[in-house]
């Protein structure tokens, strides 16, 4: 979970914070100039839904009455919520884009979707996929101070009508400039909701600008070591270079299999002489092998539950 100025936040798939990963020393070093960001990379799962939940402690934020919170995925904003203090309001979550139009209010489900990079030219893209690229591949949570929160007397009728990203699920290989995207966010089909309650506010920050913001920078697993957020997976050592007591069953009958495979003599022509080559007993091979054999159970003697169906 991040943690900034006693804000916290995570991005969330089944239940489960997903794993966070600190930026590259050399972007640091760039963000350092805003002291209110904070960068976490988080590894994509190909369709799966997400959530973004956020928490903070009220002691701690004595300077205001309330936070309003703004959700950004891909550059384009799906909701923002206001918590009031008031309330003993603690924490929060997203998990939708949430949209009127019409009057009629309704809410889409965040997704991660996968980029599929083929050939062709990055002017086959049209201008708003080509400005959408630049933004993809990030999820920022907006934390804004607020005060004088009170109900407003206004019936809302339009609320958030722009729509997510437009790119499809395929790029050109030569729009993504090298860069190592993976996947992208997308919507489910809207569902119709209740109409939600509008307020108005004042912000507390010069300018209205965000107390603090964390940005989630998301990818599969092959994207972010390729970034070098995470290490490579590691070369499998050769069986030959481990220790026997380390093979499991398998592993100890294909070295055995190998290692009888360069002691076997070569095929002589008819009538040449052959020698007979017999193969010595390796007691610690043959001590692998039967402490990894474990013997089936007889037919017979599986266990089997019942239930009686019949009445008395």
């Amino acid at each position: 979970m991040a943690i900034l100025k006693g804000i916290r936040a995570s991005v969330v798939i089944n239940g489960e914070s997903l794993i966070e990963y600190d930026e590259d020393v050399n972007e640091i070093s760039d963000n350092l100039r805003d002291s209110n960001l904070i960068v976490k990379y988080v590894e994509a799962i190909s369709r799966a839904h997400f959530e973004l939940k956020f928490g903070w402690d009220i002691s701690d934020l004595k300077a205001c009455e309330g936070l309003l919170i703004q959700a950004d995925l891909d550059g384009k904003q799906m909701d923002s919520a206001v918590y009031q203090f008031q309330k003993m309001i603690s924490s929060g979550r997203m998990d939708s884009a949430r949209r009127c139009v019409g009057g009629q209010w309704t809410i889409e489900k965040f997704r991660f979707a996968e980029i599929i990079s083929v050939d062709g030219p990055s002017g086959s893209m049209g201008s708003s996929e080509a400005s959408d690229l630049a933004s993809i591949g990030q999820i920022v949570l907006s934390v804004h101070r607020i005060r004088n929160i009170r109900e407003s007397p206004d019936v809302k009728t339009t609320y958030n009508v722009q729509t997510g990203s437009t790119l499809s699920g395929t790029v050109p290989e030569k729009a993504l400039k090298g860069r190592a995207l993976s996947h992208r966010t997308s919507l489910d089909p809207p569902q119709i909701v209740e109409a939600a309650q509008s307020v108005r506010c004042n912000y507390v920050d010069i300018n209205g600008s965000p107390f603090v913001k964390f940005e989630f920078r998301y990818r599969s697993r092959r994207a972010l070591q390729i970034e070098g957020i995470i290490p490579r997976s590691p070369s499998p050592i050769p069986l030959e270079d481990r220790p026997v007591e380390s093979l499991t069953r398998e592993e100890a009958i294909e070295l055995l299999a190998r290692r009888t495979a360069r002691n076997k003599p070569d095929t002589k022509p008819e009538g040449s002489t052959t020698l007979r080559v017999k193969r010595e007993r390796d007691p610690e091979f043959d001590e692998i092998l039967a402490s990894s054999f474990v013997p089936k159970k007889a037919r017979g003697s599986q266990d089997i539950e019942t239930i009686d169906l019949l009445d008395d």
